[in-house]
């Protein structure tokens, strides 16, 4: 009887602990969204070959230590491909947003 009481009275307490506590869970989720990193694997350098898809692997590659004006890597945030955040940009559009970038 005393459970039932007490659960009467604090209804509406238990019930907003309850909801901050399902909301909470999803800010948690939103919170493990991961980015993706590309790393520049080709030698080129000719007009518009840092914004093509095919000039980029994933991951964290040992291609940065090449020589040249080019760029290294690249961050690609979660709910994006490459080509959203590189497709259409010129060879120094790619390097202005680039930090990493190589110079000889």
């Amino acid at each position: 009887m005393k459970i039932n009481q007490f659960l009467k009275i604090n209804a509406v307490a238990i019930a907003a602990v309850m909801f901050t506590g399902s909301i909470m869970s999803f800010k948690i989720a939103e919170k493990k969204a991961e980015s993706t990193q590309y790393y520049y694997n080709s030698n080129s350098v000719a007009t518009g070959a840092f914004s093509q898809e095919s000039n980029w692997a994933e991951g964290s590659g040992s291609s940065c230590v090449m020589l040249g004006n080019k760029p290294c890597t690249i961050t690609v945030p979660e709910g994006q491909d490459l080509i959203d955040v590189i497709g259409g940009l010129t060879n120094d559009q790619v390097l202005a947003i680039h930090p990493s970038e190589r110079r000889q």
